[in-house]
């Protein structure tokens, strides 16, 4: 006799610790019972954060971006339910460069981690290029891109006219190439979802405490961010010494290669060697001493902002997905990558005479807005920030001239944060003389009431609804692997049905794909803040089928 087993441990998460009582209805056989729960809306509910670094050698990375951005967008459009309830958001890599100007384009604090969006007010920072006043197709005073369904459940909600991907373009390009030399892409994240009064403050409202947050770095030099405070940073941003670049301070004082800082650098002298050479794979991010020294590591602890960001998040492991296109070997191989320090003899002049942190790779056609080929730089401690979020942290390389494959897999890894009503455990099939499997399922939707053991407002302050399985208008079920849902009438919906979903944004590690969604009316969502129970009869092994007829 089958036994059987408690909710599917992978799903749990999306209970949100609410009190919930079992269905009311008793299991009609002995077998293995599968029990969940899932939101019906919150968990579509999606808030992207681009980073986009816009130092000067950025310019044709930007436009690859814009133009791969679709692939991403195309992923999450093709979940089941289209487009998840998105808030789109676009941050600069410029912090500043401490209390003094470091060069014609420094501003104290730089673009503040403000989210660029519609505010043609003098001075402001989403303008394009010449200072004209652009909104990007946002409405007045929109800092993000909404895309929402409406609280009644009656279409989409749109702060925006024209196409999405027109309007993250703009905003894309917006943030121009005028960054500061010393960028700072971890200090921008961390100022960017963390909003403070008199600095960014029109930050709020763009997290939502139930979204999903899919967080997208693309830098093309390593993080150099450090306190904006002089006293403390040991001199970080003070002028340049002989022969040194922006890129070889930062790297020198916030890297090691076999454990030991870079040779011949010294933050009162500069850089006073020939040259030199490492294995990538034998370098890292520089770890702070205990206690803290700033003239050991003058910049910010990679893991204290990894703290920060984590914070902004009631379940960071579940909730909060990262993702960057840093310079990064492209076979994912350190191993066979160069650590130098050197002079670059393509550079323009007098870029060609100073020693410089040497990229690891170039893409000679490619020119940017600096007069340098496309090039990136080894982002270590980018690398060691995207590392630390596990198995919800990827790192694609900017060594390539398109970004259309890893556009494409972080819209399908979001998707996969995303998907819901995937089954652990193979169906029974309750009549084994059809060919498809006829499931035995029963899916109830709770919904939140006021008056709880009223009328029918049930104790636990639901109101429940029991949906049949879906049938077409020949009262035949549909083919999980081809559903055909337009035939369904209306009159019949919402219902539940069966689909077999293999694809990477779907139930690619459940048995089949096997997946319980449900089809409501056109134009139409569940409530905010319902529930969808599922309990299904399941084999009570994973790697074997069985029937009805084997209890």
């Amino acid at each position: 006799m089958a036994r059987r087993l408690s909710l599917i441990p992978s799903l749990t998460f999306v209970l949100w610790g609410c009190a919930i009582e079992p269905p009311t209805w008793p299991p009609p056989h002995v077998a293995q019972e599968s029990n969940f729960s899932i939101l019906s809306t919150p968990d579509r509910q999606l808030d992207i954060l681009f980073l986009i670094d816009n130092s000067p050698s950025m310019a044709s990375k930007q436009t690859v971006l814009v133009r791969n951005f679709p692939e991403m967008m195309s992923r999450l459009q093709q979940l089941p339910g289209g487009l998840p309830e998105v808030h789109i958001g676009v941050v600069s890599s410029d912090m500043g460069a401490g209390t003094q100007p470091a060069g014609s384009n420094w501003r104290f604090l730089g673009d503040r981690g403000l989210l660029w969006g519609n505010d043609p007010s003098p001075g402001a920072i989403a303008t394009v290029a010449g200072g004209t006043a652009n909104g990007c197709g946002l409405d007045p005073g929109a800092r993000w891109i909404e895309d929402i369904w409406r609280p009644d459940g009656s279409g989409r909600e749109r702060n925006y006219t024209g196409e999405l991907t027109d309007v993250f373009a703009c905003l894309a390009n917006a943030v121009g190439v005028n960054g500061s030399p010393y960028p700072h892409p971890l200090q921008a994240l961390r100022v960017a979802l963390n909003p403070q009064a008199g600095i960014n403050e029109a930050n709020i409202g763009f997290l939502r405490p139930n979204a999903y947050l899919a967080i997208v770095l693309i830098a093309d030099e390593d993080d150099c961010s450090a306190d904006p405070d002089d006293t403390i940073n040991n001199g970080m941003f003070q002028p340049l010494l002989p022969g040194e670049t922006p890129r070889l301070r930062c790297a020198a004082r916030g890297h090691v290669c076999n454990g030991q800082p870079i040779p011949d650098y010294d933050p009162a002298t500069g850089y006073t060697g020939q040259g030199f050479t490492a294995i990538l794979a034998d370098c890292a991010a520089k770890q702070p001493s205990r206690p803290a020294d700033p003239a050991y590591l003058p910049l910010i602890d990679v893991q204290e902002v990894v703290d920060w960001v984590k914070r902004v998040k009631a379940r960071p492991t579940e909730q909060i997905l990262m993702s960057g296109i840093i310079g990064w070997p492209p076979n994912y191989d350190p191993a066979s990558v160069q650590y130098q320090i050197g002079k670059d003899p393509i550079a323009p002049s007098p870029q060609n005479t100073l020693w410089d942190y040497l990229p690891i790779c170039e893409l000679a056609p490619n020119a940017s807005a600096d007069g340098n080929t496309y090039k990136a730089y080894g982002g270590l401690r980018l690398k060691k920030f995207m590392e630390a979020f596990g198995d919800h942290g990827q790192s694609f390389s900017m060594c390539n001239s398109d970004y259309a494959a890893a556009m494409a897999q972080i819209g399908d890894s979001t998707g996969m944060a995303l998907k819901t009503g995937c089954l652990d455990s193979p169906l029974i099939d309750t009549d084994p003389s059809t060919p498809e499997i006829d499931p035995e399922c029963q899916v109830i939707e709770q919904i939140r009431c006021e008056t709880p053991g009223q009328g029918t407002c049930r104790r636990n302050g639901y109101q429940e609804q029991s949906f049949p399985q879906c049938t077409d208008s020949q009262g035949s079920r549909l083919d999980p692997a081809d559903p055909q849902l337009d035939s369904v009438p209306e009159d019949g919906r919402p219902c539940w049905y069966l689909f077999y979903d293999t694809s990477a944004a779907g139930c690619m590690n459940a048995p089949n794909g096997a997946r319980i969604l449900v089809l409501r009316k056109p134009g139409t969502i569940a409530p905010l803040g319902s529930l969808l129970r599922i309990a299904c009869l399941t084999c009570p092994r994973v790697d074997q089928p069985c029937s009805f007829l084997d209890q």
